[in-house]
């Protein structure tokens, strides 16, 4: 198996060496720290819950009339999150995940037998049934299988996330997604906690439902486990996620003070008190041979389902189970649908997009395809398809499933960006244009911290005046800054460099800033890592370890000139429109406020060999900035042809000079001698023997 943190998984058989993991504890100790006001009322009712069963346990836990009592029945509702991949997981899994639910709170799965002889007469019955909704919220029809296209299905604990909840006092609703943050593998909410309505659920990995599809025997009593939680029951060693750290007491009388463990040995163990077994096999414990509940974790559960905490005794009143279509299904289900563009919403004109639908609830008889913006659709009744875009703008795309019994649409938007590349020959750029913002074709994302970005600081530059920066001293932990770059064309400038150079000191040995460079080639729709430094090796090259505010000098900028040559982006050498980007995190699950990274000269030279030759013939320009004319020095090996231009901004040519010949040795020319060049900045281009390059002038 491979080899990470298992979520409250209840394995049987099967010895691993990974840690079981619920985030169920973690989940609640963000939330009480969110909502301190909360967590008095939550303690109380786990109290009140302890003295019930404290009670209950004196009178045997009525048994008699325990098992005289009907079952109950809870309507469920799977939503999955998915990108399209094996997380989409199939109704068959779904169906086998909720009749292991049903046999194993009613005590029907056959390995009870293997339940050592001290908790043989102690083996409880909860007598839960768990049945898929017919109905909706809205009372259409439905088979409690819901899916939706949405990528936080690599889930994150936000309220915002949880956004197709059904009504928890009527449905029970379950979460499946691909991965989840920590590690974890499932968590929920216990009764009382004060949570959202929309948050009272339960949240757990794809391969971690049923026994079938990407779940397995081992895997398939996590959820078994999460709904313990949701109905009220602590792990076996108490209110912690710290398996045999501690002995604790988990406020049902009848299993045994226990620290938990993560293996299982059931050569009786007592480790907490020498007289008494602990039962190692209870599904609230973390080893993997979890098969039962005690009478009173199933009487503490009934008592739950009784209560009108969290309104979990409606869920199995008659008027419930006939509203979910338990009791009166649901019929004529219309599908349900799902569309996709892959591989992103976004994408350069003149290229195309896959198109796929994923529908559930029902079987669609017809498909039907439709787009606007001058889009042009392969094929409009079929299940998936391609799309051409031509139109740069906002492209509409539509899709209509039907059935005998109805129809259901969608609709996505798609952004074409222009095609054209921005930078079709070279770009210097020294962010020289504007102390208040970057140039115009450059593009700021703050996904997190949107008033603390990459800004245009002049305390520091490694050529002019200014640079761009990030203000890591300001920054929270993980905290997202990126710097995006105007499209280059690489298809047509074979040989092509690019080149930057950057300043960065570390505030700390146990800092964790994260910077990368990013390349895309469908117009930012999609990002792939090209340069991934480790920050000591960017702070070794430049201010080093600093716990003062760094603002660099000039010997402690570095160049960064490798990346057309790094292996991640051989397959954007040959692409017309390739966008960079300059992402930046803060202290990646740290305390964050660390240091500054500074960005400058940043480099897109033609021909292959022009840095080189930069560096080959020592050219320099100074002073630069300038009011009094620059010099221009440089050495030659051989005889050469050399003739220069000065171009504004704006592309004007506002200085011509003719080839003229020059012989080998060192030479200086004076530019704008006259001082007729206007406050501003210029780039010199100077070419020779046929060989183009590039600096740019300020002048003051």
């Amino acid at each position: 198996m491979r080899k990470l943190i298992f979520a409250c998984a209840v394995l049987t058989g099967l010895k691993v060496s990974a840690q079981h993991f619920c985030a169920t504890t973690e989940a609640q100790d963000k939330w009480f720290k969110e909502h301190p006001e909360l967590k008095a009322a939550f303690d109380k009712h786990q109290e009140e819950a302890a003295k019930i069963d404290e009670e209950m346990a004196k009178n045997g836990y009525n048994l008699a009339g325990k098992s005289a009592a009907g079952n109950y029945t809870i309507p469920v509702v799977f939503h999955i999150l998915h990108l399209g991949g094996s997380e989409n997981i199939s109704d068959a899994q779904c169906i086998d995940a909720v009749n292991i639910l049903t046999r194993d709170f009613n005590a029907m799965n056959a390995d009870t037998s293997n339940v050592v002889v001290q908790f043989k007469n102690l083996i409880g019955n909860p007598k839960i049934d768990f049945v898929l909704a017919s109905k909706d919220p809205n009372g259409n029809c439905t088979n409690g299988i819901i899916r939706h296209w949405d990528a936080n299905t690599d889930w994150q604990n936000f309220t915002a996330n949880y956004a197709y909840t059904w009504p928890p006092n009527r449905y029970m609703n379950v979460y499946v997604v691909r991965t989840m943050e920590d590690g974890a593998a499932g968590y929920t909410y216990l009764p009382g906690s004060g949570v959202p309505t929309a948050k009272d659920a339960i949240v757990i990995l794809q391969n971690y439902v049923g026994s079938i599809g990407t779940g397995s025997g081992y895997t398939s009593r996590a959820l078994t486990h999460e709904v313990g939680h949701w109905l009220n029951l602590q792990h076996t060693w108490g209110s912690t996620n710290q398996p045999g750290v501690a002995c604790g007491n988990d406020g049902v009388s009848d299993t045994p003070i226990t620290k938990g463990y993560t293996s299982c040995n059931l050569n009786n163990t007592k480790i907490c008190n020498s007289s008494i077994v602990e039962n190692i096999q209870n599904y609230m414990d973390y080893a993997y041979c979890q098969r039962m509940f005690t009478i009173g974790q199933s009487t503490r559960m009934n008592t739950a389902i009784n209560s009108s905490t969290n309104s979990r005794n409606n869920l199995s009143t008659s008027g419930n189970l006939a509203l979910t279509g338990v009791t009166s299904p649901g019929s004529g289900c219309v599908p349900f649908l799902d569309i996709a563009a892959l591989p992103s919403l976004t994408v350069c004109s003149g290229k195309s997009l896959s198109l796929k639908s994923f529908t559930s609830n029902a079987n669609p008889t017809s498909y039907a395809w439709s787009a606007d913006n001058s889009a042009v659709l392969s094929s409009s009744g079929t299940t998936t398809t391609s799309i051409q875009l031509t139109m740069p703008g906002i492209t509409t795309v539509t899709c209509t499933v039907s059935n005998a019994n109805g129809s259901a649409t969608k609709t996505l938007s798609i952004l074409v960006e222009n095609g054209v590349p921005d930078i079709n020959s070279f770009l210097m750029e020294s962010f020289e244009e504007s102390t208040t913002a970057p140039p115009s074709t450059w593009k700021i994302v703050n996904p997190t911290t949107p008033t603390l970005k990459w800004e245009i600081n002049s305390e520091a530059s490694s050529e002019g005046f200014l640079s761009m920066y990030v203000p890591g001293e300001n920054l929270p932990a993980n905290s997202i800054e990126i710097l995006e770059s105007p499209s280059f064309d690489f298809l047509n400038n074979p040989g092509a460099v690019f080149s930057f150079k950057y300043a960065y000191a570390r505030a700390n040995s146990a800092n964790k800033d994260l910077f990368k460079v990013q390349a895309s080639r469908d117009c930012g729709g999609s990002w792939k890592d090209i340069w991934v430094p480790s920050n000591a090796m960017l702070a070794q090259n430049s201010g080093g370890d600093l716990p003062t505010v760094f603002v660099p000098s000039s010997i402690e900028w570095a160049l960064y000139d490798g990346l057309v040559d790094h292996p991640n982006f051989l397959e954007f050498t040959t692409e017309e429109n390739v966008r960079l980007r300059f992402f930046f995190q803060e202290d990646v699950g740290g305390v964050g406020f660390g240091n500054r990274f500074y960005l400058d000269e940043i480099n897109f030279d033609g021909p292959t060999g022009v840095n080189e030759l930069t560096r080959a013939i020592n050219l320099n320009v100074s002073p630069n900035p300038s009011s009094n004319g620059f010099k221009l020095k440089f050495n030659l090996s051989n005889n050469a042809q050399i003739k220069y231009s000065v171009i504004s901004v704006t592309g004007a040519v506002v200085i011509a000079e003719n080839a003229k010949s020059f012989d080998a040795g060192s030479h200086e020319m004076m530019i704008n001698e006259q001082n007729t060049l206007q406050k501003g900045i210029y780039f010199l281009c100077l070419e020779i023997n046929g060989v183009k390059m590039s600096k740019k002038l300020v002048v003051e």
